[in-house]
């Protein structure tokens, strides 16, 4: 193996100290690939006659078993896998270059002397102009890659070296926006979050990565989640964009609780059109929020949506309701859990308890203390409770990346019921459409293993893990106080025994005076028997 003149071993040497292989691989899967070259290469040599080593004729292809459909079928996924691995890693790391590139020679611009405004928008320019691009639109570009490269420098690293898409760093720049802009968090604590990110992005999708990231930023944040809610809820506003051929875009900024009540509203009117409606679902909804709108009232027979009442799955947190905040513990103000909209949109605490209000039936879901994962709830009727236990515990699709609302998902059976599976809480879990049909209608297969836990396989051998996300807190015991002292043996203990008798005796001898016993113990309550001290063991 020899890559441009440099010696395999020294390659995977050289990936093993932090070089980027432009294919992708890692320095274990090079190395494989060398041991399987230097095996099948002594097969070839081992094969030859002596007649045709002394002839030097070419080493001669080994003898293959002919493919069956399914092992060309097998061979072709795992290509298709390893070669757009690759190509993705390869892209990672050129869109890194580019951002390193776009974001040093903004620095140095903004490193000259005067203004570096208009020395940046000269600069952009140029390169606008070679790429046929707009001036405003390359400003943009480098400015995205100058914020990247210094102030999310791991992020950066990570995606360069294809450790994480640019699609995860994109979420992971937007997402600590607001943790970037708040002075009084320290940039050590910034660093930390941002590391916590790129671990989460590194293990899990890109959906995912957003709804953890709005958690784990919040708890940093300063400012409290209800003043940021104040803030933003006083800039909502309807937009009207023009989109060509008669169409065009009413777009609505305002409270996620309300929206999405909204669209559930809607997407129910949809599902109760009749079967001869030749509408689809959205040109449906779209009719029916437009006629809603301009009329004020949707007639009932035609598309149902007056009578509809929107279903919204909040989970509030204790913490949330207890007092008044103006009487609420300072200690318990510190415990920030907020609420969250179907398990991923932070709500204020506000909204969550005008919701509280207005709820009728109050259901007591139990989490764990530790890994903060939905238990139990108390109802009733045992189906009813399992669905409901389950909702606690999986709040979304649990196919491998998926984030779809727990609410638009099915409770499907792990190990499925025709093939003696049963309906229990460890067999059960919740699957959107498209994942349902992954499980049922392909090669994909999936195993729950204790705690909720799914290991998804692939035909290739791909091992995707989901765990419950938790829906609660999360506790974890304190540091001890003073470090805990080491275990010694019964040889050790003997021996300190020995030491402490014969020190007790070398300051009898010595005349040294004991210290009194301590109140109520053993010797302070009776005389020794004789004239001998006793012994203290």
């Amino acid at each position: 193996m020899d890559t441009n003149g440099l010696d395999g071993e020294e390659y995977i040497a050289a990936i093993r100290a932090g070089a980027v292989d432009p294919f992708g691989q890692t320095a274990d899967e090079l190395q494989a690939s060398l041991d399987d070259f230097d095996l099948e290469l002594n097969r070839r040599i081992l094969a030859m006659t002596d007649e045709e080593v002394a002839a030097g004729a070419q080493l001669p292809p080994l003898p293959r078993e002919p493919e069956s459909p399914p092992q060309e079928r097998l061979r072709q996924d795992t290509e298709f896998v390893a070669r757009l691995r690759a190509i993705e890693t390869q892209s990672a790391r050129m869109e890194g270059e580019r951002r390193a590139l776009l974001a040093a020679h903004m620095q140095r611009v903004i490193d000259m002397a005067g203004d570096a405004g208009p020395k940046v928008k000269e600069l952009a320019m140029m390169a606008a102009v070679e790429l046929g691009l707009t001036g405003a639109g390359m400003v943009q570009r480098m400015t995205e890659a100058w914020t990247i490269v210094t102030e999310l420098p791991a992020a950066h690293d990570a995606a360069t070296q294809g450790r994480i898409t640019t699609s995860h760093l994109r979420i992971i720049e937007a997402e600590t926006r607001p943790l970037r802009l708040d002075t009084e968090v320290a940039p050590a604590e910034r660093a930390r979050v941002v590391d916590e990110l790129v671990a989460v992005a590194e293990a899990t999708s890109t959906s995912r990565l957003r709804s953890r990231a709005k958690r784990i930023v919040n708890e940093v944040l300063t400012v409290p989640l209800q003043v940021r809610h104040d803030a933003a809820r006083a800039r909502r506003q309807v937009s009207l964009f023009p989109g060509g051929d008669g169409m065009g875009d009413l777009v609505v900024h305002g409270p996620i609780l309300e929206l999405t009540a909204c669209m559930d509203r809607l997407t129910q009117a949809a599902r109760r059109k009749p079967k001869d409606d030749p509408r689809t679902f959205d040109q449906f909804r779209t009719d029916a929020l437009l006629e809603l709108m301009l009329a004020g009232v949707v007639p009932e027979d035609l598309h149902g949506v007056s009578p509809i009442k929107a279903h919204v799955a909040i989970t509030i947190p204790a913490t949330e309701l207890l007092h008044d905040p103006d009487e609420q513990d300072p200690e318990l103000l510190e415990l920030r859990f907020p609420a969250a909209l179907d398990g991923k949109v932070l709500v204020d605490r506000d909204t969550a308890r005008r919701i509280a209000g207005d709820t009728a039936t109050w259901e007591r879901l139990f989490t764990h203390p530790v890994t903060g994962v939905a238990v139990t709830v108390d109802t009733h009727r045992a189906s009813a409770a399992q669905r409901r236990w389950l909702q606690g515990r999986d709040g979304r699709c649990r196919g491998p990346g998926c984030d779809r609302s727990v609410l638009r998902a099915d409770v499907d059976h792990t190990k499925d019921f025709a093939g003696g599976g049963l309906t229990t809480l460890s067999n059960l879990e919740h699957l959107c459409r498209s994942d349902h049909g992954l499980k049922h209608e392909t090669r994909w297969g999936v195993e729950q293993l204790p705690g909720g836990v799914l290991r998804w396989t692939s035909q290739i051998g791909q091992v995707s893990i989901d765990e419950p996300p938790p829906v609660g807190p999360r506790f974890t015991d304190m540091p001890r106080s003073r470090p805990k002292p080491p275990k010694r043996s019964a040889a050790e203990r003997r021996r300190d025994q020995r030491e402490a008798i014969a020190q007790f005796e070398a300051d009898r001898l010595a005349g040294v005076e004991l210290p009194p016993p301590p109140p109520g113990s053993l010797w302070s309550e009776r005389e020794p028997a004789s004239d001998e001290p006793p012994t203290p063991f």
